[in-house]
């Protein structure tokens, strides 16, 4: 699958998006409730064909970029596991017209960046000051370019945003 044009988000599924808000709502508290945190980057992570989110979290430490590695990731995957079947059921994006699987795919990442917002706006991740202190990004494991546009609309700029552009984004110098 290639990446999509990110020049503007696609329109998010409402069913989707509510079931993702859901897991990962579910998988965040249970972080939460288990660790103490500080947390630096919150993501919803998926493959390059768009398959269901796992929840990565990363600690604020050196380490907060290293989104694979991180002792957080795949946390609470019992709370997404359930996503499987909605997202097998939409299809296989190989066996979808190229317009259809680029629609599907980026209909997936924006009710994956959809879920985040709305978890955001309850004051799941971080509220008042302390969300500057917190990433999100909905990313693509291997990471590409589409990461940096969903980073930028999903998080206020800030001195954390700019860094993880700078270091950690798979972004040419012009995209920064």
């Amino acid at each position: 699958m290639t990446a999509p044009d990110v020049s503007a988000a696609s329109v998010p599924d409402p069913a989707l998006t509510a079931e993702i808000v859901h897991g990962t709502r579910l998988a965040v508290q249970q972080l939460h409730d288990e660790h103490p945190g500080p947390f630096c980057v919150y993501a919803l992570a998926t493959s390059g064909e768009a398959l269901r989110p796992y929840l990565i979290v990363t600690p604020d430490d050196a380490t907060r970029w290293d989104l694979p590695d991180s002792p957080f990731a795949v946390y609470g995957d019992e709370h997404l596991a359930g996503l499987e079947e909605l997202f097998t059921a939409r299809g296989d994006l190989f066996d979808m017209s190229a317009e259809q699987a680029q629609a599907e795919y980026d209909l997936r990442l924006a009710s994956m960046e959809a879920a985040l917002r709305a978890l955001d706006a309850d004051g799941l991740f971080a509220a008042g000051d302390a969300r500057a202190d917190v990433l999100l990004l909905v990313t693509t494991m291997p990471p590409d370019e589409t990461g940096a546009e969903s980073a930028r609309r999903l998080n206020p700029a800030s001195p954390l945003l700019a860094a993880w552009l700078d270091e950690a984004a798979e972004v040419g110098s012009a995209e920064r």
